[in-house]
């Protein structure tokens, strides 16, 4: 398990030799230095340092920033300087600048990465590639921590992508520590003894952010309350909604209605107290969820189950839907005769009142769902001609159904 931090590295001002020095303030540690990732690697106890930067980033004041007085040779930074000045520096020029950043940290493992100016498609697409290989040496259980203090824009929202894409597309399973920014335009002069502090932020709500906003998209469009659950579960004072989240995902994934209705009512009880919670991500959270709570939260299974196959139609899941269809139709009858819901023999018989056209529910529509929910649960026949058409009359199927249960309930 390492820390890692991932720092940008711009070009600098030629007036000022490079970056101007500044007193870089973190949580009340403050350290001069004219490079804030110097100053985060203390602050932080990183392990390794991957920088990033161009042909014409300030490599030789990387290199004089991070030798000791013992190791820093004057021809060393010259001959760097010389290479940026032409444009012709290369990543085996830069093995001293990790050797040397390695030195200063006291561990191995740091690298500097060589990348384009960005300047079209080809150069982004490019940059992103070699940020890509950066997760090749990022372990599942690292701490990264961003720097974006510096340099070109982009390279902010390469590091960004490149988290998403290791997270999301590669499955590591590092944590992001922090996101970085000394604040060099918002100096804050120090009354006790006059100093003028650069804060440096910590801007990882951005990332929770994002985080979050995959959380809600799953849970509203896919009934995945995964990732919800695990970012309640590194929350303090959220055990029982993590709970109740990582419930709702099984119970819908093995499609047990009467446990999704029930986790559904759990949710619906909690709404009220995340909506009053003090956190502003858990209020973002209570808010687009309402909705989606409140179109399944029916006190009658039957209302429920049409609502929950509707939802599985318009999110594409026709076989789950067409299969929850049925059984709100067979729910509905007994619950119009006074059967147990969850009685065989008593669902049986409910089926039984349906084909005899009794009270009001239609035979047409709950055979013509009943065959294709029996086709897609055992395959009793070949149907590859009719799936479009099956997908086709879903809606119309469930259109009719909310009328035929409209009217029993006036």
């Amino acid at each position: 398990m390492a820390n890692i931090l991932i720092s940008s590295l711009g070009t600098g001002q030629k007036k000022d030799n490079g970056y101007r020095k500044a007193i870089y303030s973190y949580k009340g540690e403050d350290i001069e230095t004219t490079f804030i990732s110097k100053a985060l690697c203390k602050m932080l106890k990183i392990d390794k340092l991957f920088l990033v930067g161009t042909q014409g980033s300030i490599w030789d004041s990387a290199y004089k920033e991070f030798s000791t007085t013992k190791e820093y040779a004057d021809d060393a930074e010259l001959s760097l300087y010389e290479k940026i000045d032409e444009k012709k520096i290369t990543e085996k020029d830069l093995v001293l600048v990790n050797q040397t950043i390695e030195k200063n940290l006291g561990t191995k493992g740091s690298q500097c990465f060589l990348i384009d100016y960005g300047l079209d498609d080809t150069q982004l697409w490019s940059n992103f590639e070699k940020y890509i290989k950066i997760l090749n040496f990022i372990d599942d259980k690292d701490t990264v921590y961003i720097d974006i203090t510096h340099a070109f824009r982009s390279l902010s929202l390469m590091s960004f992508l490149m988290v998403q894409f290791g997270q999301t597309i590669k499955d590591k399973k590092f944590k992001i520590g922090g996101v970085f920014y000394g604040m060099l335009e918002a100096p804050q002069k120090r009354e006790s003894d006059g100093k003028t502090l650069t804060p440096v932020v910590d801007l990882k709500i951005l990332y929770d952010l994002m985080e979050w906003i995959k959380a809600i998209n799953n849970f509203k469009n896919y009934a995945n309350g995964d990732h919800m659950a695990s970012l309640l579960e590194n929350m303090d004072g959220y055990k029982s909604e993590y709970n109740i989240f990582n419930n709702y995902t099984n119970v819908m994934r093995i499609a047990n209605m009467a446990a999704v209705k029930l986790n559904i009512n759990s949710i619906a009880k909690k709404l009220n107290t995340l909506e009053k919670s003090q956190n502003p991500i858990i209020q973002l959270m209570s808010d687009e969820m309402k909705s989606f709570v409140e179109r399944l939260d029916k006190e009658k299974m039957s209302d429920f189950q049409l609502s929950l196959a509707d939802w599985y139609c318009e999110h594409k899941h026709y076989a789950l839907s067409y299969m929850t269809l049925a059984e709100a139709i067979v729910s509905k009858s007994c619950e119009i005769h006074g059967f147990k819901i969850d009685n065989e023999k008593s669902r049986n018989d409910a089926k039984a009142k349906i084909h005899k056209i009794d009270k009001g529910l239609d035979r047409e529509v709950y055979r013509n769902v009943n065959k294709i929910r029996n086709n897609i649960c055992h395959q009793l026949e070949k149907r590859e001609n009719a799936i479009i058409s099956d997908i086709k009359n879903l809606p119309i199927y469930i259109e009719k159904t909310k009328n035929i249960f409209e009217k029993l309930t006036l």
